[in-house]
């Protein structure tokens, strides 16, 4: 391709497997092999995370419509309101309201790290 590098795809770290091992030389076979074992521990660490991410959001929608379901069990009977309405609102309500609660959470850790780092690189620095 005339000296230009192709795109690399998933998992790939985008450079060459001579340029591996620094100074031109070449990645022996055992240092290619473990970069492979590598690749593979990550792609598989990242599905099962992907999974485990399903699982989460799947048990917090569940939550929110038994926690629907409980208020629109007291709320009618309170003030006369309809169930079904009640128990879509009140569900619907709970789960965007703690998702919204875990997202600015994480939000703010990410903040957190990265003025962290920051401030630990300029202590590098200086």
């Amino acid at each position: 391709m005339n000296g230009s590098r192709e795109r690399p795809g998933a998992g790939d770290t985008g450079y060459d497997e001579r340029e591996a091992g620094g100074g031109g030389r070449q990645a022996s076979r055992a240092e290619r092999e473990a970069a492979h074992r590598a690749r593979t521990v990550t792609r598989r660490a990242i599905r099962r995370l992907d999974l485990l991410e399903w699982v989460i959001f799947g048990v917090g929608a569940v939550l929110a419509v038994l926690g629907g379901a409980l208020v629109a069990l007291v709320m009618p009977a309170r003030d006369g309101w309809d169930f079904r309405s009640t128990w879509i609102g009140a569900s619907f309500f709970l789960f965007v309201v703690s998702g919204a609660i875990a997202v600015l959470k994480i939000k703010r850790e990410e903040r957190a790290d990265a003025l962290r780092a920051a401030g630990q690189r300029e202590g590098d620095d200086g």
